[in-house]
């Protein structure tokens, strides 16, 4: 049987730690290990984790961000897989149970993630949940899922050779991304996480996440596998969507920021083809769900 390393990044998460390594432990298929990084923190959250006994390795780190913790944590870690969980997330029980059947029927795959949900109980899971492969272009639209969703073969992350910690905020991103690149990658379709969306997370940020989004497109260069035209036309599409989520934060001067990026000489033509292509299809389905959850 694959082994299986659940990796629990966190930081001033004592009121939520014990609930996210209860969900590893309560897993249907076990894990082999649970290894917490501690990451700084300056409340009880390594002592929390310690309470688990032999189950749990706390590893303590000064503060550097869930990239460096992760990577801390993978470093660490034997498994054959290596499964992500944020501190203040909880998994359904049978999460690796379920993802670990999709690789066994998909033993090229390396990365297979999950749908997730921000209510406060689990469906009761479908007995065969839809598998949706997620592509490289994919990535390029939207992050596509949630990092506490995510089982990576251990293979695969010692060739993507960590998170990337220069652009935290979208290091995530960055590593499916990356990741893509070199596995196909599986999505089950239906919440096997539950995410708690807590006031402090790094994700609040709007204006971090939206320079973090500029470092990781800095960074992709011309070494991007996309067409001059594709390319120039996505990266305008999301200077477009952070400009609305400026204003809709009522923060003009931001809003005119990422307006002005759209608005470069190398972009501006784009604009159009940006805004029917994916800005457009954005708003409609933010509606549409906002219409479905109003019922």
């Amino acid at each position: 049987m694959p082994t299986v390393s659940a990796i629990i990044p966190a930081f001033n998460a004592a009121e939520t730690i014990g609930a996210a390594i209860e969900s590893v432990l309560d897993q249907s298929y076990p894990v082999d290990e649970v290894v917490v990084v501690d990451d700084g923190s300056t409340d009880d959250t390594g002592i929390v984790a310690a309470r688990y006994g032999t189950s749990i390795r706390v590893v303590h780190t000064v503060n550097q961000g869930p990239a460096l913790a992760r990577n801390a944590g993978m470093k660490r870690s034997r498994g054959d897989w290596f499964a992500f969980l944020d501190a203040d997330d909880r998994w359904h029980r049978d999460k690796l149970k379920v993802q670990l059947a999709v690789a066994a029927g998909n033993s090229e795959v390396q990365l297979i993630a999950a749908d997730w949900t921000r209510s406060g109980e689990f469906l009761p899971l479908a007995r065969c949940p839809r598998v949706t492969p997620i592509t490289y272009l994919d990535f390029f639209t939207m992050n596509q899922f949630q990092t506490s969703t995510v089982l990576i073969a251990r293979s695969l992350a010692l060739r993507l050779d960590g998170f990337d910690s220069a652009i935290n905020g979208a290091e995530d991103w960055d590593y499916w991304l990356r990741a893509a690149r070199m596995s196909p990658i599986l999505k089950v379709d239906w919440p096997l996480v539950q995410y708690r969306d807590v006031s402090h997370g790094y994700s609040k940020d709007l204006a971090r996440s939206y320079q973090a989004l500029q470092a990781m497109w800095q960074k992709l260069g011309g070494d991007h596998g996309l067409s001059p035209s594709r390319y120039a036309r996505l990266e305008t599409w999301h200077h477009l969507r952070f400009c609305l989520a400026f204003l809709r934060q009522s923060d003009p001067k931001q809003a005119r920021h990422a307006w002005s990026r759209a608005w470069q000489s190398s972009l501006r033509r784009h604009i159009p083809g940006a805004a029917v292509s994916y800005l457009l299809p954005y708003l409609l389905g933010r509606h549409l769900s906002r219409r479905r959850h109003s019922r």
